[in-house]
């Protein structure tokens, strides 16, 4: 195997000829057999002989894993449950049963309208694996909302339900136009960064639109791509031509890198808090800064990210995106230099049918944070 490669071939006989335990990560978008035309695969097989070649290129991959290694799986909703039930047949262990939401689903007539995929989160070993959870925090709504310095410095880690990556349609400036299913380059960023390090290799068997491979090689990661169809490589091939390794980029001349401006929207997006009540929230603002420092390698300051905000949403046309609740709401007081103070009151558990000891019952507790 040779890594920043794009094979032209099928996945299940490649991997058999590479070393086993050579990759540190996986993710298979592999096609979904509901009758979607490809440009080599026949995506309607029954189901029994579905399911079996699922089971080889999964075995396949799971030979190529390193021990310590990660593997993510994009299904629909037919065959989810025998993927996971197939996972677990191959010694992997379920991590996460992730549902990634999307709006422009598939709208349907005779029942209801298809809005997510399921992603699987395996990993080889139940204890040892990479999860770079500070890559991967962003303000909560205690930072956003009620400005509570309690709350974690660098923000809370996404819920198992993703809802903060739009489909790449086709009028969006991402799409790549020579593939229908084109995951989202922000999706695969997030993964990429939460189950690798640095140098790691990431493993595409169905490279499909190349996606997989662009977000790897942006983030400072080795790739690998497979995929039966010669054009499929062809243009993968074409966009990895035009995109740069930006692990090491840091900001000059007054512009940031382009893929610092990225996570930051990102972050934007996480948040899920409109700009007007976004810029004057101090709390939530060192949170974004400190999130988006640890992403990018780059220390970042609450005046930087203010400044960067202002100036996105003065471009026309601006590319802050659109958020589902970009309406003003009632500003709430913004502390910023000292936690809330309240008065709580702590019930003791008395167990059923026993008497109250002398001193225990209702405490009225004092607690300044």
């Amino acid at each position: 195997m040779r890594h920043n490669t794009i094979y032209c071939g099928d996945s299940i006989e490649l991997l058999k000829s590479w070393s086993a335990g050579c990759v540190d990560l996986v993710f298979a978008d592999p096609p979904f057999n509901i009758g979607y035309v490809y440009d080599k695969y026949h995506d309607d097989r029954p189901d029994e002989e579905y399911v079996g070649w699922s089971r080889q290129w999964m075995a396949a991959c799971r030979r190529v894993l390193k021990a310590d290694g990660s593997f993510y799986i994009a299904i629909g909703a037919e065959f989810v449950a025998d993927l996971r039930i197939i996972g677990r047949e191959l010694g992997l262990h379920l991590r996460n049963w992730i549902i990634w939401r999307y709006t422009f689903g598939q709208n349907m007539r005779n029942k209801f309208c298809r809005a997510h995929t399921h992603i699987l989160y395996f990993t080889q070993d139940p204890q040892r694996f990479t999860f770079n959870d500070r890559l991967l925090r962003f303000p909560s709504a205690r930072h956003t909302e009620y400005q509570d310095l309690r709350a974690h410095p660098l923000g809370r880690v996404p819920d198992d339900v993703w809802d903060e990556f739009p489909r790449v349609c086709g009028t969006f400036k991402e799409r790549a136009g020579f593939h229908g299913c084109q995951m989202p380059a922000a999706l695969l960023q997030r993964i990429i960064l939460a189950s690798s390090n640095p140098g790691e290799i990431v493993l595409d068997p169905f490279v499909g639109s190349g996606t997989t491979v662009v977000a790897a090689k942006r983030v400072g990661r080795k790739y690998v791509g497979v995929d039966l169809s010669p054009d499929y490589a062809k243009h993968t091939e074409e966009r990895l031509a035009g995109v740069a390794d930006e692990s090491a980029a840091r900001p000059g001349a007054g512009a940031w890198p382009a893929l610092h401006e990225d996570m930051l929207l990102q972050l934007y997006r996480e948040t899920k808090v409109a700009l007007h009540n976004l810029l004057p929230n101090e709390v939530a603002l060192r949170v974004i800064a400190a999130s988006l420092s640890e992403r990018t390698g780059h220390g970042y300051e609450v005046a930087d990210v203010r400044a960067e905000f202002a100036r996105l949403a003065a471009l026309a046309p601006s590319p802050m995106p659109k958020l589902p609740n970009d309406t003003p709401f009632a500003a709430r007081h913004h502390a910023t230099t000292e936690g809330k103070r309240y008065d709580r009151k702590v019930q003791r558990y008395r167990g059923r049918g026993k008497p109250a000891a002398s001193g225990q019952g209702e405490l009225s507790l004092r607690q300044v944070v």
